[in-house]
Order: C-alpha cells, then sequence, then structure tokens
C-alpha cells in the first residue's frame, strides 16, 4: 500500500490523497467480496481514463503557450504518469500470474484423480506404470508454467521499474512542487521462488499424495497472494489517478 514519506512532516504538503466516505468504502469492500471480476475491470476502465485525461493534459502544459505557474505541473503530472503505467503492467502481470495458477491447480486436480478408484492391490503393473508417467507428464507442465510465472514476474517492467520481480524495485512519487510530499509505493516478490508465492517443485513428479496436496495448498495461498496483491496496486493507481486530476485541471 502507498505510505507517505517523512518528509511531509514539516509542515501540510500541497497535495492530500482524498479519503473515500466510509459508505463508499463499505460498498467496495461489499462488492470486492461478492463481485472482484467487476470491481477489476471498473478500476482499469478508472486507470486507462486518468492516463488519457494525464497524457492530454501534460502534452498542454508542455506546449510553448503554457504559462510558467502551468508547465511547473509538467514534471509531477508525468511522475504520476509513470507511476500509474508501472502499477498497470503489475496488474497486468498479476492477472496472468493468476490464471498460470489456476492452470496449474488444474494440474494437479488432475495428478490427484490418476490414482482412479480401484482399490489398494487390484493395479496391475502396466496400469500403475501408465498412470505414474501420466502424473510425471502433469508435473513437468506444473514446472513449465512455474517457469513461465517467474519470466512474467521478471519482466513486468514500465519504463526502468519492476515491481514483482523481488529486487527492490518501487515507486517514489513526488506529490508536491518542493519534494516534501511522496508516495512511496513497495514492490514484492511475485516469482514462484520460496520468497515469493513459494510453489514448490515437483521433485516426486507427483508421484504421492503428499506431494500433491502441498502442491495444492501452495497454490491455493498463492492465489490469494496474487489477489491481494492486485488489490493494492488498483488502490494505489486510483490515489495516483485523483492527483492526476488534480494536475490536469
Amino acid at each position: 500500500m502507498m505510505e507517505f514519506s517523512k518528509s511531509m512532516s514539516a509542515r501540510a504538503p500541497d497535495f492530500a490523497l482524498p479519503t473515500p466516505s466510509f459508505a463508499r468504502s463499505a460498498r467496495d469492500a461489499f462488492e470486492s467480496f461478492t463481485n472482484p471480476k467487476a470491481v477489476h475491470k471498473r478500476r482499469k476502465a478508472a486507470r486507462l481514463a486518468a492516463l488519457a485525461e494525464g497524457r492530454k493534459a501534460l502534452a498542454r502544459l508542455r506546449s510553448p503557450s503554457a504559462s510558467g505557474i502551468s508547465a511547473a505541473k509538467a514534471p509531477h503530472l508525468d511522475a504520476a504518469i509513470s507511476a500509474i503505467e508501472t502499477l498497470e503492467a503489475a496488474v497486468l502481470s498479476l492477472d496472468a500470474i493468476a490464471n498460470r495458477i489456476s492452470d496449474a491447480a488444474e494440474l494437479v486436480a488432475a495428478a490427484e484423480m490418476e490414482d482412479g478408484d480401484q482399490p489398494l492391490g487390484d493395479t496391475d503393473d502396466d496400469t500403475g506404470a501408465m498412470r505414474d508417467g501420466a502424473r510425471a507428464l502433469l508435473a513437468e507442465r506444473y514446472d513449465e508454467l512455474r517457469g513461465d510465472i517467474d519470466r512474467i514476474a521478471r519482466t513486468a517492467y514500465a519504463g526502468r521499474t519492476n515491481l514483482l520481480d523481488g529486487l527492490g524495485g518501487a515507486l517514489n512519487v513526488p506529490l508536491d512542487a518542493e519534494g516534501r510530499a511522496r508516495a512511496l509505493i513497495p514492490g514484492t516478490d511475485a516469482t514462484s521462488a520460496e520468497s515469493g508465492l513459494a510453489l514448490p517443485c515437483p521433485e516426486q513428479a507427483f508421484a504421492t499424495g503428499t506431494e500433491r496436496q502441498v502442491v495444492a495448498q501452495a497454490l491455493a495461498a498463492a492465489t490469494q497472494v496474487t489477489r491481494s496483491l492486485a488489490a493494492r496496486f488498483e488502490v494505489d493507481a486510483a490515489l495516483l489517478a485523483a492527483r492526476i486530476r488534480e494536475l490536469s485541471a
């Protein structure tokens, strides 16, 4: 979540991020729980609208006819636009990662079904070998999806900043002309590593129920993490969009 830097403590900033009413916050929280796709879609539309408005205003502020006061807004508007572009790249990448996680969960479920309904001792060696082979193929595909997740997280750039690779990328956005107030938006680790989504390697090729259960639980947890991260970045982008609207006025 976006934080304010301590430089704001000197005196009140020229700009304060808006605080939604309690009723609106409660409504949004309820809708996020009951219809997260609709909230996600609405937030994306709002981000894109703010970006379009900001880019148009930035071109106007940078024109030769702009006044000195108006032109002074340009660097701060440019910073806010760049920050939202970076957050948008992160949210889109988290969506892609969530899709890979969903695909991986289906593979684990398919591997679990390979055990079949045969009673213990009633499965011949050929059938057991075929099931082991099928599970191994599913485990191989799961491992490929882990690689896809790492690739997506490590290439989630917009400009020079990556918020998902776990390498310390962050946004530090000035909110006033003097630089006294800044919005700090930390990055995260959305790779499959233990420090990130913690998706285990299928070392036993899904041969044991224990390994399949561990992987399934890790995927369920990773699903919640990616949703939470996407929502956090969306909220940060919405607050910056408000800043863009102020600077564009």
